[in-house]
C-alpha cells in the first residue's frame, strides 16, 4: 500500500515561463483548429487516418476523422493546464515537505506546462503532415516526427525528475 502524505497547499503563481508555455501550447491548438478551418474545403472525402511505422499510409477513413486531433489536443490542453494548478498532487520522485514543497511544486508545474507544449506542438505538426499527406503534397508522414516527439518527452520527464531529485530541501 501507499504511504498517506500530507502535503502543503500552497498558491503558487504563474511565473512568466509558465505563462508562455501556456501561450505557446494555446497558439499551437488553435492554429489546428485555424489550419483545418482553411484546409477543409481542399480535403478528399477519404484521407489516411493511420501511418506505419514507414511513415506510409495504412488506414484510410472519411475525413470527418481528422478532426480527432485538434479535438484531442483540445482536451488535453485544457486537462494538463488544470492539473498544472494542483501540484500537491503531483507524484513526486523524493518526499514532499512544508520546506520541500514550493520549489517541488514550481517544478511539477514547469514540468506538465512542457509537455503540454510538446505534446501540443506534436499534434499540430501531425495534423500538418496527415493533412499533407492526404492531398497528396507529401507521401506520407515523416518517419523521424514520431521519434524526435518522444524523446524530447522523455528527455523533458528525465530532466525535470533530476532536477527535483537533486533538490535537497
Amino acid at each position: 500500500m501507499f504511504k498517506s502524505e500530507k502535503r502543503p497547499k500552497l498558491k503558487i503563481s504563474l511565473s512568466w515561463k509558465e505563462k508562455m508555455l501556456i501561450l505557446i501550447s494555446t497558439f499551437c491548438v488553435i492554429a489546428m483548429w485555424v489550419y483545418l478551418y482553411i484546409v477543409w474545403s481542399n480535403l478528399p472525402s477519404i484521407i489516411p487516418i493511420h501511418f506505419g511505422i514507414s511513415g506510409a499510409p495504412d488506414r484510410f477513413g472519411n475525413k470527418s476523422s481528422v478532426l480527432l486531433l485538434p479535438i484531442i489536443a483540445s482536451i488535453m490542453h485544457i486537462l494538463l493546464v488544470v492539473l498544472s494548478n494542483i501540484p500537491n498532487c503531483f507524484n513526486y520522485p523524493v518526499s514532499v515537505t512544508e520546506k520541500s514543497a514550493e520549489v517541488l511544486y514550481k517544478i511539477g508545474k514547469e514540468l506538465i506546462l512542457l509537455l503540454d507544449m510538446e505534446i501540443s506542438l506534436t499534434f499540430l505538426i501531425l495534423l500538418w503532415e496527415d493533412i499533407q499527406s492526404s492531398i497528396g503534397n507529401i507521401s506520407g508522414l515523416g518517419i523521424g516526427i514520431m521519434f524526435i516527439s518522444m524523446a524530447i518527452i522523455l528527455g523533458t520527464v528525465v530532466y525535470e525528475t533530476i532536477r527535483m531529485r537533486r533538490f535537497k530541501g
